[in-house]
């Protein structure tokens, strides 16, 4: 910028950049002066604020104290009322113990009344509900002048005093007695404690520095709360009668502090409630506001900079929880279909596995009957391979439906994962490498061992399928402590201990609209006859069940990975293997057999006696309770199907218990849950199995429920 010295004068780009900055200065200063009139202007207004609310708040409490204040000395004044007439009218023809036990009764009614007495026309006390100490003569007494001399016709108070004998703070209430000629026949009197006004009045919460006093008209403060040390009977004049009732300041005459004050009268009495804050607390908020004042013009920019951060931050939480409403509305359409699927899909299984055990026991049956080596066997070879396929797929709708006997024990999983990939090794195609790091030590869940085995297995199928020309199938188990909440792809965790499963592949990976509905039920991506769209769906639904989750990610040519995280619910050792042998057999033993199937209780039979016992077989629940009411010592065990028309499985074994409470009863089902579990055992039933059944767990569950029996 030249001098003014110099003669050279500016050009025209110096004056623009003269005027920009004196712009920029005078905006400068005209934001600044705007940022502070509007901090002060804001002072002010909260002044005012804070001000108007503390005179509104303290008068409404003053008014609503008031008013609970008339209300409970209101019962004094009745009990005072109702005391005289009853004292000129009923008493005649009673003794003094009379008087002073009747006056007792009368002040048990009201609680914050000591003492009722009754004195004469001369100040001598007659009759009392309580003797405290020595009754004086209250001819002196300012109640007793006033209303022995007729200038106060209502209910009068005295001035505060202590009593005697407990030392309690109170005040006396009294009421002129009259004779039967209008005269002046004494007084009644009620000594109230005004613990207990003291106590409703600490009961209420006036704010850091706030006060409830209770004051007579001559100023004299009778109750005040917080407690002063001396503040009975010590004068209030600035609150006596003709104070303006709305709230104002003033210096407390106690302890010399400017206070907001606001005054109520108490009905009907000579009483006023006063409610004090100290204008130090009150309007504390408003010189914290005043402080910030001259800083304010620097924060209004960094709050704006904040504020833009804030609702940023607000906007992506808004959409996160979108995402989380769209998971979650997801998951329940999943659960739905899932329920009402499973519903249709566990009404058939009874039926199903009927006819399915037919060709499973009787396949049994006629391989044994069939020389190795030889067509024929060949044929009931395929056949039971068959039978073998349609009892998983059986077993998956009974998982998928939630109708199976699943059982809720604690369960090694590393023993169940071990066992399903020793299984699933020998099947792996050529071309597929399987690698595994097993570490889990003893954690245990609480479930099924059939069904983590059906999630290993199911994940572990899939993923050799997704790598058709070859691959690593790398499988993980592990255990994880988490500290904080996840949400997964299917379900969210809380926090502790958890066993986590990997099951990963390299194929092609899932396309996003097969990854959106390949949990759902009985979708495949499969040709024809390949496929039951079971698989995923019951992993999910096993999953859920035992309280865990599902993570799955995926990308295209490269893979896909499964997590499954199951809840640890403790430890648990892995089950010791059990050798297999030949099948035991029985000695001879009658067995009751009961199903409404003809074919299955005629297959039952065959088995039963190939076994060594002598079978009896009914198709009718209703026949087999008539058979066993005849002869009940001729069977040795029952064994009954559960859904049966009549009477089922567990209402016939309950009839057969009545008759024969010790008989050893084992019960079939195809189509069960938690609750017929649990009704099993309540009946105490020896074994439960599931159908079809297989010769070995037929033979095992005879020979182990008689070997207790025996």
């Amino acid at each position: 910028m030249l001098s003014a010295k110099d003669d050279v004068p500016p050009d025209a780009g110096s004056t623009r950049v003269k005027r920009l900055r004196l712009g920029v200065v005078v905006f400068g200063v005209l934001v600044i002066l705007a940022f502070a009139a509007s901090s002060a202007y804001d002072a002010w207004g909260s002044y005012r604020y804070a001000r108007a609310a503390t005179e509104r708040e303290i008068g409404n409490t003053a008014n609503a104290l008031a008013e609970q204040t008339a209300w409970i000395l209101r019962a004094v004044d009745l009990l005072l009322l109702d005391t005289a007439r009853w004292y000129g009218g009923e008493t005649r023809g009673m003794s003094t113990e009379q008087l002073n036990t009747a006056l007792a009764v009368r002040t048990a009614a009201v609680q914050q009344v000591r003492q009722l007495r009754i004195v004469d026309s001369r100040g001598n006390p007659l009759y009392e509900s309580h003797k405290f100490s020595a009754s004086p003569n209250v001819s002196d007494r300012s109640y007793f002048t006033a209303q022995r001399d007729g200038t106060d016709r209502g209910m009068f108070m005295s001035e505060p005093l202590v009593t005697r004998t407990e030392g309690r703070a109170g005040v006396t209430f009294s009421r002129r007695l009259d004779d039967d000629n209008g005269h002046f026949a004494g007084v009644v009197t009620a000594l109230v404690d005004l613990e207990d006004l003291n106590q409703f009045y600490r009961a209420v919460n006036v704010g850091m520095g706030g006060a409830i006093q209770l004051i007579r008209d001559d100023g004299t403060l009778l109750v005040r709360n917080p407690r002063t040390p001396d503040a009975l009977g010590k004068a209030y004049p600035a609150l006596a009668v003709g104070s303006a009732t709305p709230a104002a300041r003033l210096v407390n005459p106690i302890d010399g502090h400017t206070v907001f004050i606001a005054v109520a009268p108490v009905e009907n009495t000579r009483l006023r409630i006063a409610v004090t804050r100290e204008s130090a607390a009150a309007l504390q908020p408003w010189r914290g506001e005043t402080i910030r004042v001259a800083a304010r013009t620097l924060v209004l920019t960094l709050l704006g900079a904040l504020t833009i951060v804030a609702l940023l931050s607000q906007l992506r939480r808004l959409a996160a929880g979108e995402r989380a409403l769209r998971e979650s509305e997801a998951q329940l359409r999943q659960s739905q279909k899932m329920e009402a699927i499973g519903t249709l899909a566990g009404g058939i299984a009874h039926d199903f596995n009927n006819i399915l055990g037919a060709i499973l026991g009787y396949g049994e049956l006629a391989l044994q009957h069939c020389a190795e080596k030889t067509e024929l066997r060949r044929y009931l070879d395929n056949i039971m391979h068959a039978t073998e396929r349609a009892k998983l797929l059986v077993e998956r709708i009974l998982g998928f439906s939630r109708s199976g006997l699943g059982d809720k024990v604690p369960v090694n999983v590393e023993s169940v994962v071990v066992e399903t990939l020793e299984l699933l090794r020998a099947s792996l195609p050529a071309g597929i490498r399987l690698q595994t790091r097993i570490d889990a030590a003893d954690a245990a869940v609480i479930g099924d061992a059939t069904y983590l085995h059906q999630v290993v297995m199911n994940l572990c199928t899939n993923a050799v399928q997704a790598m058709e020309a070859g691959g690593v199938l790398s499988v993980v188990l592990d255990r994880v402590e988490l500290s904080d909440p996840r949400v997964l792809s299917r379900g969210s965790l809380a926090r502790g201990p958890y066993v986590r499963l990997i099951v990963s592949d390299t194929g092609t990976g899932i396309p996003p609209a097969v990854l959106e509905r390949m949990f759902d039920p009985f979708f495949t991506t499969k040709e024809v006859g390949e496929g039951t769209g079971l698989g995923l769906s019951l992993v999910h639904g096993i999953v859920a069940d035992l309280g865990g989750a599902i993570d799955v990610s995926t990308a295209a040519g490269v893979g896909t990975r499964f997590e499954i995280w199951l809840p640890v619910s403790g430890e648990t050792a892995a089950p010791p293997i059990e050798a297999s042998g030949t099948l035991p057999r029985g000695h001879g033993e009658t067995v009751m057999i009961v199903d409404d199937e003809r074919p299955l209780v005629d297959l039952a039979e065959e088995i039963i006696a190939d076994l060594g016992y002598e079978p009896v077989g009914f198709a009718s629940s209703s026949a087999a309770l008539e058979a066993f009411q005849a002869a009940p010592e001729r069977f040795d065990l029952v064994l009954t199907d559960e859904s049966m028309p009549q009477l089922i499985g567990t209402e016939l074994a309950q009839a057969i218990r009545r008759l024969r409470p010790n008989i050893p009863i084992i019960l079939m089902t195809g189509y069960a849950g938690t609750q017929l579990a649990n009704r099993a055992a309540d009946i105490g039933l020896s074994d439960v199995l599931r159908k079809p059944l297989h010769r070995r767990e037929l033979a095992d569950s005879l020979a182990r429920v008689l070997e207790t029996v025996h």
